[in-house]
């Protein structure tokens, strides 16, 4: 159908279940009816983590109606090429479609030039054109939250349940300032509030109590808590919810988690091998398995993590990649490599294994022809190769990387730009003896930064101040959630309370 003739859906009124207040919606922009219909249904599976589906639905909005420039923009291919033949086709159709869908198209795109000024900008403006419509202020408070802008978000997203007491986004958002899931940003330790976690977990199962995923998160309060046994029912609820779908794989990843940190690590590595045998595609596959190597780094074992990401590379070129997402899991694989080796103090094995994940990254964005993610590739091969050498004791050596990487950051509008700068200045200032400037730049950094603050603890330490020093441990010692990092320092941290 000629775009001359499109439907343009402003403004959509619905009504609240609690309230029935009508809610506003935001416009988007489409020539077919049915087609609206499809991209509400992927948004839906977009906030349950059902990437697979949601791609489904874009797929049949898409071909209803090729020009849908919501649908091209928010489809997250996992073929990059096609990603951003589908961005960079929704840029070309922006002036065909509303103020409002122009306004988050810049915010997307702000992210990806690494402009979070930017994307505070057209965040503002959204909410004040269409400050009648919750999902503007949602968009806000996103933007605020990864900007660690947190107060801000808070106000910005009750905002928007006020407008749509059903807003599972806004919700989602401010559990996820207190209960860690995913990439969400969170409050500092001293600011979270378990109970009111609790009660936004319970929103979101009466909002979506369909499916998996609130049970899912509201279970992770009590694993936060280390509470497992209270824990496990509320995993398995999810479990049973996810049946078919492909977040059915998540829900057993993150059962798994809640065995291994209650102890039971062959249950644990049941779940992830279920999971990853559920996976639908092979990013799934990938991304399943950095947990299972994730669990040999708990267990203190970086041989067994080590043969694990060597048959995980084995199996990669088996697995239907595309030529760029190929090179970027093989880049994956030797940081991976790089992180095992030097914190197994293998300097040899680790220098080699930087220096490979640096030429995959360079040939992955060599094909993709992407400024933003040559820059990328820049800063992290300063950051990592800094981060190598202090490891190793080569403090003059990562001083030269961490000042090339410092001029990067600084032309970033991003008030996280300098974050990693900071951290790693302050590993180098510890080590040479430096523990009050240590402890400076560590305060400049990101204060959640699960590895960097073990190396602040120790520099608190250093520098008399005992009682941070323990709070910082205790702090650590107690988080359940997997990651790479905290799978690194938390028996550290236990042995600098005096554990085992």
């Amino acid at each position: 159908m000629n775009k001359l003739f499109n439907i343009v859906f402003i403004a959509a009124l619905t009504f609240s279940a609690c309230s029935k207040t009508p809610v506003v919606e935001l416009p988007i922009t489409t020539s077919s009816p049915k087609a609206l219909e499809f991209y509400k249904k992927a948004m839906l599976s977009e906030q349950v983590g059902d990437g697979f589906e949601k791609r489904q639905y874009l797929d049949s909005a898409l071909a209803l109606d090729l020009n849908f420039v919501m649908a091209l923009e928010m489809y997250g291919s996992q073929d990059p090429i096609k990603l951003r033949e589908q961005r960079e086709m929704a840029k070309s159709l922006q002036n065909t479609v509303t103020d409002a869908e122009q306004l988050m198209l810049n915010i997307r795109n702000a992210y990806r030039d690494g402009n979070m000024d930017d994307a505070l900008e057209n965040a503002k403006k959204l909410v004040e054109n269409y400050s009648d419509t919750y999902e503007s202020y949602v968009w806000l408070g996103q933007v605020q939250s990864d900007r660690y802008e947190l107060d801000d978000a808070i106000k910005t997203l009750k905002k928007s349940i006020e407008l749509n007491p059903d807003s599972y986004e806004a919700y989602s958002l401010l559990m996820g300032h207190h209960i860690a899931a995913g990439t969400q940003v969170m409050l500092p330790e001293e600011k979270r509030d378990i109970e009111l976690g609790v009660k936004y977990s319970d929103e979101l199962i009466r909002i979506r109590g369909d499916h998996g995923f609130p049970y899912h998160f509201k279970a992770n309060v009590y694993r936060q808590l280390g509470e497992f046994e209270k824990a496990k029912p509320l995993y398995e609820k999810s479990i049973e919810k996810r049946k078919g779908l492909s977040s059915e794989a998540t829900a057993y990843l993150v059962s798994g988690h809640n065995f291994m940190f209650g102890g039971d690590l062959k249950t644990a590595r049941e779940r992830y091998a279920k999971a990853i045998k559920l996976t639908k595609t092979p990013n799934g596959w990938f991304n399943l398995n950095y947990y299972l190597l994730v669990s040999y780094m708990f267990d203190n074992d970086y041989i067994g993590a080590i043969e694990h990401i060597d048959k995980i590379e084995q199996a990669l070129e088996s697995k239907d990649f595309d030529e760029v997402s190929l090179l970027g899991r093989k880049a994956t694989i030797h940081w991976q490599k790089m992180v095992c080796y030097a914190h197994n103090q293998m300097e040899e094995d680790a220098y080699s294994a930087l220096e490979q994940g640096s030429i995959f990254g360079e040939k992955r964005a060599e094909l993709l022809k992407d400024e933003n993610t040559w820059k990328a590739v820049r800063s992290e091969k300063q950051f990592e190769t800094a981060w190598v050498n202090i490891l190793f004791g080569k403090y003059e050596e990562a001083k030269k990387n961490l000042a090339k990487l410092k001029e990067m950051q600084e032309k970033r509008n991003d008030p996280t730009a300098m974050y990693g700068y900071h951290g790693l200045m302050g590993m180098t200032h510890l080590m040479e003896g430096n523990y009050q400037q240590a402890v400076d730049n560590f305060n400049k950094g990101n204060e959640n930064n699960i590895y960097f603050n073990y190396f602040k603890g120790l520099s608190l330490r250093a520098a008399g101040e005992e009682e941070q020093a323990i709070k910082t441990f205790q702090d650590l010692a107690k988080i359940n959630f997997s990651a790479w990092e905290i799978a690194i320092v938390k028996r550290l941290a236990q042995k600098q309370l005096g554990g085992v």
